[in-house]
């Protein structure tokens, strides 16, 4: 599961840049990209598993590689006999690179990119748009995701909430606030700062195989605050 306790603090924060360079890094050392999505994949589609019994869900997924891992973790629930759905926000002959991989592996249903999708629907997961996002969530993407908060529908989100920002926390347009985020090898600044912080509910941080040495390289200087932080330099009595 998560493998580092978040509320203990001492834990370093990856700004969006940062997380693209660890990746990158993690790919120089040897490792497949496709191997990096397919544990993100694992690690989210384990955390619904151990929430939830299996319910009618839809996956809600972007363009880029948010949306990939949306695709694959839908397969995986797929293969564990949940009755889910995935809604594409774009064509799937638009994705590149490992996503593409991931669109071309879904064989369950595609469903219209609308609200109405939500009305018998109990779960949705939230692969939209990950921190790397720009520009403000507006029209069909919006209106989606004011639907899940109107039915008042769990939401689980896929690195961070869409519309957050992952480096100030801001909000971008519109952004549904979520009960569980998982984000992959180490927090961004949004999980922390308010008001993502507030969007991202509970937040699961899962090891996905990139090498903790590559911090080294990309030198953090943000921390999750906690005991592990500060207790090596608090005053002894």
């Amino acid at each position: 599961d998560m493998g580092l306790a978040l509320n203990l603090g001492g834990i370093s924060l990856l700004n969006v840049e940062q997380m693209y360079q660890a990746d990158r890094l993690a790919v120089n050392a040897g490792i497949p990209s496709i191997n990096l999505m397919e544990n993100a994949c694992a690690a989210v589609a384990a955390e619904i598993r151990t929430r939830w019994s299996p319910r009618r869900t839809l996956v809600l997924c972007g363009p880029g590689n948010n949306g990939g891992d949306g695709l694959g973790v839908a397969t995986l629930l797929r293969e564990a006999r949940w009755p889910v759905e995935v809604a594409l926000f774009g064509s799937s002959d638009a994705f590149t690179g490992d996503a593409a991989i991931m669109a071309q592996r879904w064989v369950g249903p595609l469903v219209d990119f609308d609200a109405d999708q939500l009305n018998d629907v109990v779960l949705v997961v939230d692969a939209l748009f990950g921190a790397g996002l720009q520009r403000p969530i507006e029209g069909r993407a919006r209106a989606m995701l004011e639907g899940a908060v109107e039915r008042e529908l769990e939401i689980l989100a896929v690195d961070i909430p869409s519309g957050v920002h992952g480096d100030t926390g801001e909000i971008l347009g519109f952004a549904a606030a979520s009960s569980v985020t998982v984000t992959f090898f180490r927090p961004k600044p949004g999980h922390m700062l308010l008001p993502g912080r507030d969007f991202s509910g509970q937040l699961v941080l899962s090891d996905i195989g990139i090498p903790v040495a590559v911090l080294d390289e990309i030198d953090p200087k943000q921390w999750v605050n906690g005991p592990n932080l500060w207790s090596a330099f608090w005053p002894r009595p």
